[in-house]
């Protein structure tokens, strides 16, 4: 696995250079090719840690056109050390270094907090080149039900971390329900979180202390009991900081998940705004898999297919109005088409 995955990224590499590589490595459809290619399981949790293990190794003994940190476990909380001796070889400064492990901390918060899916970050590998680009894979695990998922990102979108800047999540199931504070679907939520967390404590308290549930409303109870109680000194002490923006509030030495998860409840309840329940997985096996998995193929679902992009195609080469808003639609979600496309 380590030579077979190490020639093929190398010839990736001398052909398109490591900003294509690294945008590769981002994209959870490819990476989960490439780790089928070289000899892993499709779905198995495991395919995270030795794929880029097997990477880490490879490129550990190359020309350093990339470097590799990090892993699981121990192994990620190694990060620091990794980078320092990465920095010492003269590789990459001391300003890019710092650069990328700001980044690295900012994308596993924003998936173990804004992201509430059930899953907590345990593994996570930092790929980066000389020019500073890098692409993040890190994996979170659901004790429970006993699954994983894998979360991308890469440098080009990391700006957008606010704002769907994943590359993309890989996951065997899709949760009906979630909270999902790092969407652009629930920027009028962060501003109601930002704005209570500058409303004084005790009218914190007092407007939340009696709530109703959907069960019940409509029926004179007018009391839900919470498992936990709010961490009012949290609070206490955010109001006292007084952030300047959601970042700034994020980003509050303390404010863990579920911080969060109580400014983002308390602003449900008395701004009457909501954040976005939607898990922002997508499918991958769309049409089933030719082994039943995850379920057997569905074959009038792939003529359909055919009949669509192939209409689809035909019209756009007409320029067809109607044709033309799908089109946009699709490329909006990162499908382009083309007169050439086939």
């Amino acid at each position: 696995m380590v030579k077979l995955g190490g020639i093929l990224s190398t010839l990736i590499i001398e052909k398109f250079g490591t900003d294509e590589f690294l945008s590769r490595i981002s994209d959870p459809f490819w990476f989960h090719s490439l780790s089928l290619a070289i000899g892993f399981d499709w779905n198995s949790s495991g395919t995270t840690t030795t794929t880029m293990s097997a990477l880490k190794d490879y490129f550990s003994e190359s020309d350093h056109s990339i470097w590799i940190l990090g892993g699981k476990g121990r192994k990620m909380r190694d990060i620091a050390l990794e980078f320092k001796t990465l920095e010492n070889s003269g590789h990459l400064s001391q300003s890019r270094v710092s650069d990328i492990r700001e980044k690295g901390r900012l994308v596993a918060r924003v998936d173990n907090v804004l992201l509430d899916d059930g899953f907590d970050i345990y593994l996570q590998f930092i790929a980066t080149n000389a020019n500073g680009r890098w692409a993040i894979v890190q994996q979170g695990m659901d004790p429970e039900v006993r699954l994983a998922r894998r979360y991308h990102w890469n440098s080009r979108s990391v700006e957008s971390w606010l704002n769907d800047g994943r590359g993309g999540i890989s996951s065997s199931i899709i949760r009906e329900k979630v909270v999902d504070l790092s969407t652009s679907k629930s920027e009028g939520h962060r501003k109601s979180m930002l704005d209570l967390s500058k409303t004084k404590i005790n009218s914190l308290a007092f407007s939340s202390g009696k709530q109703m549930t959907l069960e019940t409303f409509g029926h004179g109870y007018r009391t839900l009991n919470l498992d936990r109680r709010v961490n009012w000194t949290r609070l206490r002490q955010i109001y006292e900081y007084q952030p300047s923006s959601f970042e700034d509030l994020f980003g509050m030495h303390g404010v863990g998940k579920s911080t969060i998860r109580a400014i983002s409840y308390l602003a449900e309840v008395l701004y009457g705004s909501y954040p976005s329940f939607t898990d922002p997985i997508r499918y991958s096996f769309a049409l089933g898999g030719k082994d039943g998995i995850p379920k057997p193929v569905n074959y009038r679902d792939y003529d359909r297919c055919i009949e669509f992009y192939s209409e689809l195609l035909g019209n756009l080469r007409t320029d067809n109005s109607d044709t033309r808003v799908i089109v946009n639609n699709l490329e909006r979600n990162g499908f382009k088409l083309s007169n050439d496309n086939r």
